[in-house]
C-alpha cells in the first residue's frame, strides 16, 4: 500500500517551489540538513540490508552536523566557517577551503545559541558517532544490527526535530520572508512520521523482552544501550539487539 502523500507535501505550484528554493539559497546548511535528515529517517523505517544501511547511518551524522550548523549561520554573526588564520574569508568559504567542524564540535557552537539542550543530548550524539564509525570499519559478520542503529539514531532525530521546529523555524519566522519556513514545515512531518516508524519498531522489541523486567541483573548493551543484557558465566547476547558477546559480563 503506497504512503498517502497529502497535496500541501507536493511541491504543486510555483509558489512552493520559490519557497523551497529560497531557503536553499538563503539557508544552505538548513535545507541541505533537512534532505538527509529525511532520506536517513525514510529509511531507517524501512528495512534496510546490512550493505544499505551505512548510507542513512552516514547521512543522519552529517544531517545532525549540517543542521547545528545551520541554525548558528542563520544569525549574521554565527562563525561557522573557520579558518587557519581565524578569519572569515568568503573566498576560501566559496572554494571549501575552511576548516570542518565535526559533529561534537558543531553541538558545542550550537549550543550557545539555542534554546534546545543541545549539551543535555550530547552523550546521545557522542554514541551515534560510535555508531558511524563502526558502520564503516565493521565486516558484514560484526556490524550493529537494524535494530541497535535504530536505538542510537532515534535520540538523534528527536534532537533533530526539536532543533529544527524550535530554534531554526523560530528564526525563520522572523525572516521577513517568513512564509518560506512552510517548506521546512512540511520536511519535518515527512521526518517525524518516519521517526515515529522507527520508535514503533524498537518497542514492538521492546515488548517481546518484557519479562526482563522481572530478571534480578540486566546491563546496557554498549551497542544499542538498552538494558537488555543478563550478566552470566556462559556466552551472552543482548536480547534486544541481537548483538552477541564471546565474554561474560561481570558487575562491579
Amino acid at each position: 500500500m503506497e504512503a498517502m502523500v497529502t497535496e500541501s507535501d507536493r511541491f504543486w505550484d510555483a509558489t512552493a517551489e520559490e519557497e523551497a528554493l529560497y531557503v536553499n539559497r538563503r539557508y544552505p546548511l538548513v535545507a541541505n540538513g533537512l534532505r538527509m535528515l529525511e532520506h536517513a529517517a525514510a529509511a531507517l523505517a524501512e528495512e534496510p540490508d546490512r550493505d544499505e544501511v551505512t548510507y542513512p547511518v552516514l547521512h543522519l551524522h552529517t544531517a545532525a552536523e549540517a543542521l547545528l550548523r545551520g541554525r548558528t549561520a542563520i544569525d549574521p554573526s554565527g562563525d561557522v566557517w573557520p579558518v587557519g588564520n581565524g578569519e572569515r574569508d568568503s573566498n576560501r568559504h566559496t572554494r571549501g577551503e575552511y576548516e570542518r567542524l565535526g559533529l561534537l564540535e558543531a553541538a558545542d557552537v550550537a549550543d550557545r545559541w539555542c534554546d534546545t539542550d543541545i549539551e543535555a543530548a550530547r552523550a546521545d550524539l557522542m554514541a551515534f558517532a560510535h555508531v558511524r564509525n563502526r558502520v564503516l570499519l565493521s565486516s558484514d559478520d560484526d556490524s550493529d544490527s537494524l535494530t541497535a542503529i535504530r536505538c542510537r539514531a532515534l535520540p538523534v532525530l528527536d534532537l533533530m526535530l526539536s532543533l529544527v521546529e524550535t530554534d531554526i523555524l523560530g528564526q525563520l519566522a522572523q525572516d521577513v520572508f517568513g512564509q518560506h519556513a512552510r517548506s521546512v514545515r512540511r520536511s519535518v512531518r515527512r521526518v517525524r512520521a518516519a521517526t515515529e516508524r522507527i520508535r514503533e519498531a524498537v518497542e514492538e522489541r521492546r515488548r517481546a523482552i518484557a519479562w526482563l523486567i522481572h530478571e534480578e541483573v540486566v546491563v546496557p548493551c554498549p551497542y544499542c544501550g538498552q538494558f537488555a543484557v543478563l550478566t552470566g558465566d556462559e556466552k551472552i547476547d543482548c536480547l534486544l539487539c541481537g548483538r552477541e558477546f564471546g565474554f561474560s559480563i561481570q558487575i562491579q
